[in-house]
């Protein structure tokens, strides 16, 4: 009996061994891998591609959801006018983001540049049809584009959405009086908060004139599913919270899918899905 396609069970004298066919099924565990190196003109970042795993979802209802896979083979953010493809016809021919190409970086010695610099595994779904894609870019430390991706709460990526029942009172009259009785009719999901999603992959710093590297994130890649669930929350009719009509930060989600000054976003950097 086989396992099935890809994979091999063979049997020796010393026991049945499992053997992968397929590297795509082994995997890669140099995915992500972020190296440097000198261009000439700056210092040239490379990644590698990754594989990912995430639960998609819109910002206005994120207890509604779906499960995908992908690959990331481009970058979506990176300081305008960095970005050199490689020489590969198409991303399936190379190991590395921009079909082997790189992102240009420069130390806070040139004008434009920065001394730190981090490269993030991202995504950030809106309040309309757009739904959650993860991306990875490339940020210097304090620019446009590091703070406005940041978690809105300013702490974590949590989303929180509440069970909501409205209550509504009416008075009857009891042999003792008139009595006001609580009622409550269905519930409905409601979002609180807006929020983005934002994981390092890597930093860049620079150390005895040239940029070193510091890996966070290495491999294929699950991006937790941020949604939290608290519970029923009951008002009475005609006190309704702000929240339901719009969840929190608001202004921080136009922010992220607004421009970031001084860098380009690419929307179709979203990962091959399979």
């Amino acid at each position: 009996m086989q396992p099935g396609n890809g994979y091999t069970l063979s049997a020796g004298q010393n026991g049945t061994s499992l053997s992968i066919d397929d590297p795509q099924l082994a995997g890669d565990p140099e995915q992500f891998r972020v190296t440097i190196m000198p261009t000439g003109a700056g210092y040239g970042v490379q990644v590698r591609k990754g594989s990912v795993l995430w639960c998609n979802y819109r910002n206005i209802d994120a207890f509604v959801f779906a499960t995908k896979s992908g690959e990331i083979q481009k970058f979506f953010a990176y300081p305008t006018g960095s970005k050199t493809d490689g020489p590969f016809v198409s991303s399936d021919g190379s190991p590395l983001m921009a079909r082997g190409g790189y992102i240009q970086i420069q130390p806070a010695s040139v004008e434009g540049g920065s001394d730190s610099w981090g490269v993030y595994l991202l995504g950030c779904g809106d309040n309309s049809m757009g739904d959650f894609r993860p991306y990875i870019g490339i940020m210097a430390d304090g620019s446009d584009a590091e703070v406005k991706s940041r978690y809105f709460n300013g702490a974590n990526d949590q989303i929180i959405v509440r069970n909501v029942r409205e209550l509504s009172q009416i008075e009857i009259e009891t042999p003792t009086g008139p009595t006001s009785i609580t009622y409550t009719a269905c519930s409905t999901m409601y979002q609180y908060n807006y929020n983005c999603q934002r994981y390092k992959v890597a930093t860049l710093t620079w150390e005895d004139n040239t940029f070193v590297v510091t890996q966070h994130l290495l491999g294929q890649t699950t991006i937790p599913y941020p949604v939290n669930q608290q519970g029923d929350y009951c008002y009475l009719s005609g006190e309704e919270p702000e929240w339901l009509a719009s969840p929190y930060y608001g202004p921080q989600l136009e922010d992220w899918l607004g421009d970031w000054t001084g860098y380009t976003k690419d929307p179709l950097a979203y990962p091959v899905e399979v």
